[in-house]
């Protein structure tokens, strides 16, 4: 409730794609993913995180491996430890995204993608097949670290909060600070069909990694305006989208 109420009056005054329905008819597939995300398979990827972590690599972390004699990372001030953490996440997330976007792992993303019109909700339109991996593979690997469980909980309030923000109907850049933080424009060129700069921004949170890698597309003073998947024939409603990874479809 706390996203529609800042998102919906702030689409309506600084729309990025000004045609595009404040409320549209697949919200409810999308409202749905949003509810059983935390709900089902959201502890499912905390599940096997801690799994993993808590049998296998427990007795150690890569702090101590690759650091002896060094103070812990969780001896940092925390907002240091949460930037570290964040930036963790953001480089393996980055290449994860890169992966999904190819033929053997697209069918599961391009649900996230099926959209026509993106806005704040389309953030929670994961496949669970997605989020899991995209999730549990960096909190793992971030996990062994050995940061303080404190600096993972002040993230919470700020993922909650961004990811909704980037997919948001906005016409925001940020400016000069465009390569420093995600914005809606940024993100929102990743929804765009392939040839429009689709396969472009992958990074959730710092574009630099784009940069660097040879990703970053932010025309100046254009906003992104088609989305969708024009060559996947995904069903709107949500039980549809959820089986149509695991069905055949026609070579394209």
């Amino acid at each position: 409730m706390l996203c529609l109420a800042i998102f919906i009056p702030l689409a309506w005054l600084f729309p990025s794609k000004r045609e595009q329905p404040l409320f549209r008819r697949d919200m409810w597939a999308d409202a749905l993913y949003w509810f059983c995300g935390p709900v089902f398979y959201g502890p499912i990827g905390g599940f096997i995180a801690a799994a993993l972590f808590n049998h296998v690599y427990a007795p150690t972390t890569i702090n101590t491996l690759m650091h002896e004699g060094l103070p812990p990372l969780k001896e940092l001030p925390l907002w240091l430890q949460a930037f570290l953490i964040l930036l963790a996440t953001d480089i393996q997330q980055y290449w994860i995204h890169r992966i999904f976007h190819r033929n053997a792992l697209w069918k599961y993303h391009a649900i996230h993608h099926s959209s026509p019109n993106v806005d704040w909700l389309s953030s929670a339109r994961f496949h669970p097949i997605n989020i899991i991996l995209y999730s549990t593979i960096p909190n793992v690997i971030v996990a062994l670290f050995g940061f303080s469980p404190e600096a993972f909980l002040i993230l919470i309030p700020f993922n909650a909060i961004y990811s909704p923000l980037v997919h948001a109907n906005l016409n925001w850049s940020y400016g000069p600070f465009r390569y420093v933080l995600a914005s809606p424009v940024f993100h929102r060129w990743h929804h765009t069909h392939p040839k429009e700069g689709g396969n472009k921004n992958f990074a959730p949170t710092f574009p630099f990694l784009d940069v660097m890698f040879g990703t970053f597309y932010m025309p100046k003073d254009s906003n992104p305006v088609t989305f969708g998947t024009p060559y996947d024939p995904i069903p709107d409603d949500f039980f549809g989208q959820i089986a149509y990874p695991f069905k055949k479809h026609p070579p394209k």
